[in-house]
């Protein structure tokens, strides 16, 4: 019987109302303030919960076993079914962020260890002298010197001579300034390992091509200013001699003109005898054609002058015929 009863009891609770359910009664003279508040009835629903009983028991509308009846099951919306998403069905373009991550020294970090006494100045200092002196401890790729301290420079007595893998303008610029120089080497990562640590190298590895890629950061490198050590590839020499082949035809160029005008004062006077070949060009042409107005003898006809030029006629010769009429 107490088991009926709480059956009814929740039956009904399912079936009310949500005014009867969370609205509390309220009379009619009950003052409407910020401590007496409460929702008009049915603004607010309570949550469905499946798996009690009905049609949404048992399964809770899930189905029988699968992807769908796990907890936390779902897809997101890109998943095609397991075929090659678009995402990656379409190409790619644009941009591609740069994998060397060159390690960027200042020059007052170089002229610091050169006072403390741990690079020798007045040798090349070099990407292992920086590992050494503990600038830095890692290099994968390679170094970039940067111009922070530069005003430094006057502080040492010697020119000093620097190879990295790239700088910038005005680093090259003053270390130009105070009689140094900034050389640009390429190398791989293996290329750099071999030059941090050769004690784990027992055969010397050799120096390898760049890719097109580097060759153009090297050109922009040498473009600022510095010098560059590596392998130039074979487009890169055949550009370098068109150059100067241009090079040398713009200078013969320039002789010749200059030739041309040592004989006339000025420029304009060196025009105007271009204009006076041009006339004289077209007057020959004229004269070539047929027109008898503008027709001149090209020698003198005075008498007796042309005598073997005159053509004579051949002579007719006859044929004599022999006709038998018997």
């Amino acid at each position: 019987m107490f088991q009926t009863l709480q059956k009814l009891r929740v039956i009904c609770f399912m079936f009310a109302t949500t005014a009867e359910r969370k609205v509390p009664p309220t009379p009619s003279n009950m003052p409407f303030t910020l401590n007496n508040l409460w929702d008009n009835p049915g603004a607010r629903k309570i949550q469905k919960r499946w798996g009690r009983s009905g049609t949404r028991g048992n399964a809770c509308g899930r189905g029988q076993r699968g992807q769908g009846a796990r907890s936390g099951a779902g897809v997101p919306p890109k998943f095609e079914g397991g075929q090659t998403p678009l995402t990656r069905r379409l190409p790619k373009w644009g941009a591609k962020p740069s994998l060397e991550l060159y390690r960027e020294v200042n020059i007052c970090q170089i002229i610091d260890r050169i006072k403390q006494g741990r690079i020798d100045a007045t040798q090349p200092i070099q990407i292992k002298d920086m590992l050494e002196s503990r600038i830095f401890s890692k290099c994968k790729h390679g170094v970039k010197l940067l111009a922070r301290g530069a005003e430094r420079l006057s502080e040492l007595n010697t020119p000093l001579t620097i190879e990295v893998s790239d700088a910038s303008k005005t680093a090259i610029d003053a270390i130009k300034k105070a009689g140094g120089e900034v050389k640009v080497v390429y190398f791989t990562p293996l290329l750099l390992r071999q030059h941090l640590f050769p004690d784990k190298y027992p055969l010397e590895l050799r120096p390898a091509l760049p890719p097109s890629r580097a060759v153009e950061a090297i050109q922009r490198s040498e473009e600022r200013g510095a010098v560059a050590d590596y392998i130039k590839p074979k487009w890169v020499i055949e550009e370098e001699i068109e150059k100067k082949k241009l090079e040398e035809m713009a200078k013969l160029e320039v002789d010749t003109l200059k030739v041309q005008l040592q004989g006339a004062e000025t420029v304009e006077t060196a025009k105007k005898e271009k204009k006076k070949k041009k006339q004289k060009q077209q007057e020959e042409k004229q004269v070539s054609t047929l027109d008898l107005t503008n027709f001149k003898y090209p020698v003198s006809r005075e008498p007796g002058c042309g005598k073997d030029k005159i053509k004579q006629r051949k002579p007719v010769v006859y044929k004599k015929l022999s006709l038998n009429l018997d």
